[in-house]
């Protein structure tokens, strides 16, 4: 076999890797993370502080967690709890609800996460990976300077 060329059994010969294809890598994160942070907050408000110190909206990686955390801190600001119900209003007066997965998503989201007792290394886990992204951007913005 040459070199590091797949080997196609179809065509009983070495086939070109698609560089189209192998360049594409996703970027860091963890979304058991990110659903933990959201869920956890929905499960005790009191860690709010906690993770405020920790994450911002952009932090998270997927559209619909950056909107719901956005909305979680709406809610904290005016001195509402955050909670399913809560949460689920603001989203849909907000026109976003459908756009977060809908009352099932956000019912999932506290239904999985048993406690949030952990939510602070869950918090930066979120921030590590948002960091490592912003890191790659930067760099990737570097290198492409340079052409």
């Amino acid at each position: 076999m040459a070199g590091n060329k797949p080997f196609n059994k179809q065509q009983a010969e070495p086939r070109e890797r698609d560089p189209q294809v192998a360049g594409l890598k996703v970027p860091p994160h963890s979304i058991e993370a990110e659903q933990s942070v959201l869920g956890g907050l929905m499960l005790d408000n009191e860690r709010w502080d906690d993770v405020a110190e920790r994450v911002v909206a952009d932090d998270f990686y997927t559209r619909p967690h950056r909107h719901i955390f956005t909305e979680m801190a709406r809610l904290q600001e005016s001195g509402s709890p955050i909670d399913l119900i809560t949460l689920a209003e603001s989203l849909e007066r907000q026109g976003q609800l459908d756009s977060v997965g809908g009352f099932a998503y956000l019912a999932e989201l506290s239904k999985n996460t048993p406690s949030a007792a952990n939510i602070s290394a869950y918090a930066d886990i979120v921030r590590e990976r948002a960091v490592v992204r912003e890191m790659i951007s930067v760099a990737n913005e570097i290198a492409e300077s340079r052409f």
